[in-house]
């Protein structure tokens, strides 16, 4: 019975968990399927800063993939982000072609 509860207290509190970070990745206004980029501006606004350690850069310091918080794969890739508490989160982004626009996957 003790396991029960015990596993079912780890199960409830990692609902909770996700669904706090959920809840503040919908709350800046992530969207998936959307542009990166206006959704880069909303974070912005709403307080949050982007991890420009994350992403490469280039020999004069200027980001390899547009943003300086992205690291790209070869279709996706991940902007790292501090909401305005310090909390980190991740976003998921697909990359399309040399000119295309990111487009955010989803929030980690």
């Amino acid at each position: 019975m003790r396991a029960k509860r015990r596993k079912l207290s780890i199960f409830l509190g990692v609902l909770i968990l996700a669904g706090a970070r959920f809840g503040a990745a919908q709350a800046a206004g992530i969207v998936p399927g959307e542009d990166y980029a206006e959704q880069r501006a909303q974070l912005l606004a709403a307080g949050w800063k982007p991890n420009t350690g994350y992403g490469l850069k280039l020999a004069g310091g200027k980001p390899m993939h547009r943003y300086p918080e992205v690291l790209c794969g070869m279709d996706r890739c991940r902007a790292k982000w501090r909401d305005s508490r310090g909390a980190e989160h991740s976003i998921m982004l697909r990359r399309g072609g040399l000119t295309d626009p990111y487009r955010v996957m989803n929030e980690e």
